[in-house]
């Protein structure tokens, strides 16, 4: 009886609370969620384009501090050490671009500072006071070759190094085969310190391990990468990933665990005359790649350890080199 006087006064109170009773399954109350059967929302990983790339009319100022240790260990059982310390300032001046998103930038090396140390003995260089030299060296030569000549690098679009060229590059070249005997040694140890391996250790800013598309803050990838090493190519399979990330930048490490030389026949920079045929090696390395926005490499790290059989042109006995090399770039400023 009450419960009808109640639907008479109450009607819509009434139907609610007949409604709420028939959701009601024993001691649980099935909420509006669990009803309808959603499930919460998944959010796809974020994916950044990670590209490296300088804006056509752009100039971009690095500087490349470059530490070098040698252990050469010769036959009769003595024990050769030096280290070796540079500083370059590169330019990257962007100035033009081709179909397929491709620039053209032409990469200079502007100024050099060295110091060379071997025991007891030092030797130091600016390439902006070259009358300071009192003598010189078989590593000075060979490292003071690249400076003040411009060489026209086609970057794609991914960041890559796709040819190397240019004037200036072409001239020396061409000028250095005049003035040297053909198919001497002299000839090839000069060639090799301006060739196009050694222009993308100084030039190539990330060695590949910049991908240039689009992937997720948690992927792993891989790439076949090639290093050139104080003369020595090397390969391996860099394993990349995403190490740091803010909201402006990301940092990508690729760990080459097993670096095998490519080269068979090198020129050391610090016996640049003696051929040296590569018989085996090893090593490992990594690089470390800041990304900033407007495709710009605010810092790079390269840190690599290798150790390789040689034998000298003409030598009976093999020698052991064990090299250590730091190189790190530092962004400067953009003009």
């Amino acid at each position: 009886m009450r419960w009808r006087m109640w639907m008479k006064k109450f009607p819509r109170y009434c139907l609610l609370c007949s409604t709420l009773l028939e959701l009601q399954v024993g001691s649980t109350v099935l909420l509006p969620a669990q009803v309808t059967g959603e499930r919460p929302e998944v959010r796809e990983p974020v994916r950044p384009r990670l590209v490296s790339y300088i804006p056509v009319g752009r100039t971009r100022y690095y500087e490349l501090q470059e530490h070098v240790r040698v252990q050469h260990d010769l036959p009769d059982g003595t024990v050769r050490r030096w280290e070796r310390h540079a500083t370059y300032l590169l330019r990257f001046y962007a100035f033009t671009s081709r179909e397929h998103d491709m620039t053209e930038i032409s990469c200079r090396v502007e100024d050099l500072r060295y110091r060379f140390q071997q025991d007891t003995a030092v030797l130091e260089f600016e390439s902006r006071h070259p009358e300071k030299l009192r003598r010189r060296l078989p590593d000075l030569d060979y490292v003071s070759m690249v400076v003040g000549t411009e060489a026209e690098i086609l970057f794609s679009s991914y960041g890559d190094i796709a040819r190397i060229g240019g004037e200036q590059l072409e001239w020396l070249r061409e000028h250095l085969r005049t003035e040297t005997s053909s198919g001497s040694v002299e000839l090839a140890a000069k060639l090799a310190a301006i060739s196009d391996a050694r222009l993308k250790a100084l030039f190539d800013l990330h060695k590949g391990i910049v991908p240039g598309v689009r992937v997720r803050e948690d992927s792993i990838w891989q790439r076949l990468l090639n290093l050139w090493i104080e003369g020595v190519e090397w390969r391996d399979t860099a394993h990349i990933h995403i190490a740091q990330t803010t909201d402006t930048t990301r940092i990508l490490v690729g760990v080459l665990p097993a670096l095998s030389p490519e080269s068979q026949t090198v020129w050391p920079p610090d016996l640049p005359q003696t051929p040296v045929v590569v018989h085996s090696g090893t090593g490992h390395a990594q690089l470390t790649v800041e990304l900033a926005p407007r495709g710009l490499i605010s810092r790079s790290e390269l840190h690599a350890h290798t150790e390789y059989t040689g034998l000298p042109s003409g030598a009976q006995s093999p020698f052991r080199r064990i090299t250590q090399v730091s190189m790190i770039w530092h962004f400067v400023r953009e003009e």
